[in-house]
C-alpha cells in the first residue's frame, strides 16, 4: 500500500484526535489566514466559515505578500496572523511570517513538522505532528487541520462518519471509467469553493489532469463549453434548486456528475454540522485512483516535493 493511501485512509483517526484540539477566535479580533497551495486553500475555507459567523476574516496567498505587498492594513492591537504551513518550511510562508512578527501583529503557527521554522518563529504554535504525512501531496492532514481550524464551528467529532464518507466515496469512485476522464471540474460556494480549488490541485498533484473549479452558477458562463462525454464534475453542493438544476443540465452534455452533499451521491452534512472536513474525502480518493488507473506513483508526483524552497 501506498503512503498516500495510507494517509487517506487515516483520516478517521486523525479526525478523532483534532476534535479535542480546536482553535479559538477571540471576540473583536481580525483573523489573517496565510499560507501556499494547500495550506492557502485551507486558509480560504476558513476564512469564508469565519466571515460567515461575523468573525472578521482576511486570507491571502504568501507569495502574494512577498510579490506585491498583498496584506490588508494591519493593526497589532486587533489582528492575528495564521500561518499555516505542512511541513513548516516553506519559504514564502517563513517569510511572511518573519515580515509580519517584525510589524508587531501576533502569530499563530500551524504546521505538522515538530522544530520547524513556523514552530521557532510564531509567537504561538498548533503542532499537529500525529498527522505527519510521508507522502509529497497533502491528504489526511488536510482534513485534520481543517477540523481544527474550524474551531467552535465544527463542534462535532466526525471520526466514525469520515469511515462511512470515505466508503461510500470509494463505492461511487469505483463505479466510474477512470481511464475514459480526461477533464475534472470541482464547483462550490463559498468554503466549498475554497474545497473546490483544492479538489483541482489533488487531481493535478497526483494524477497529472486537466482540471477546473468555479462557482456553480458561474460555470454557465463561459466554462460549460468544455465540457464533454470525458468530463467529470464534483459539485460540492448545499443542495438549492439552483445547484440541482445545473447538475441535470450538465449530465445533460454528456458529463459525468458526482454531487457531494446532504442529499448527494455522496452524503455529507447534517443538522449538527456542515462537516466539511469530510467533503474533502471524495476529491482525495478521486485523485488517488485516477493516479494509479494512469499507471502513476502518487507517492512521487511529477516536479513536486514537501517543501517549497525558493
Amino acid at each position: 500500500m501506498s503512503a498516500t493511501e495510507r494517509e487517506i485512509n487515516r483520516v478517521s483517526d486523525l479526525l478523532n484526535q483534532t476534535s479535542q484540539m480546536k482553535i479559538p477566535y477571540e471576540k473583536g479580533k481580525r483573523y489573517l489566514f496565510i499560507g501556499c497551495g494547500s495550506s492557502y486553500n485551507l486558509g480560504y475555507t476558513v476564512s469564508s466559515v469565519l466571515n460567515r459567523h461575523r468573525i472578521p476574516s482576511f486570507v491571502r496567498s504568501a507569495g502574494s505578500v512577498l510579490a506585491t505587498n498583498n496584506l490588508p492594513d494591519l493593526n497589532p492591537e486587533t489582528d492575528v496572523a495564521v500561518l499555516i504551513s505542512r511541513t513548516g518550511e516553506s519559504t514564502e510562508t517563513v517569510l511572511v511570517l518573519d515580515r509580519l512578527r517584525k510589524s508587531g501583529v501576533y502569530t499563530i503557527g500551524v504546521t505538522c513538522q515538530k522544530d520547524s521554522s513556523i514552530v521557532k518563529n510564531s509567537d504561538r504554535a498548533f503542532l499537529f505532528d500525529f498527522a505527519y504525512e510521508e507522502s509529497v501531496v497533502m491528504t489526511g492532514s488536510f482534513a485534520a487541520i481543517l477540523d481544527a481550524l474550524l474551531g467552535p464551528f465544527q463542534p462535532v467529532n466526525l471520526s466514525e462518519r469520515a469511515i462511512a464518507v470515505l466508503e461510500a466515496s470509494k463505492r461511487v469512485i469505483a463505479r466510474l471509467d477512470l481511464k475514459r476522464l480526461n477533464h475534472f471540474v470541482f464547483l462550490g460556494y463559498d468554503a466549498l469553493l475554497g474545497l473546490s480549488k483544492e479538489g483541482a490541485l489533488k487531481l493535478q498533484e497526483m494524477a497529472l489532469e486537466s482540471v477546473d473549479y468555479n462557482e456553480p452558477l458561474e460555470y454557465r458562463h463561459g466554462p460549460k463549453s468544455t465540457l464533454t462525454a470525458s468530463s467529470l464534475v464534483l459539485v460540492q453542493s448545499q443542495g438549492t434548486d439552483y445547484e440541482n438544476a445545473l447538475v441535470h443540465e450538465l449530465k445533460g452534455y454528456g458529463a459525468e456528475v458526482i454531487v457531494v452533499g446532504k442529499e448527494g451521491d455522496i452524503v455529507v452534512g447534517s443538522s449538527n454540522s456542515d462537516e466539511l472536513p469530510l467533503r474533502i474525502l471524495p476529491v482525495l480518493w478521486l485523485g488517488y485512483q485516477k493516479a494509479i488507473s494512469k499507471g502513476l506513483n502518487p507517492d512521487q508526483p511529477k516536479n513536486l516535493s514537501k517543501t517549497v524552497v525558493i
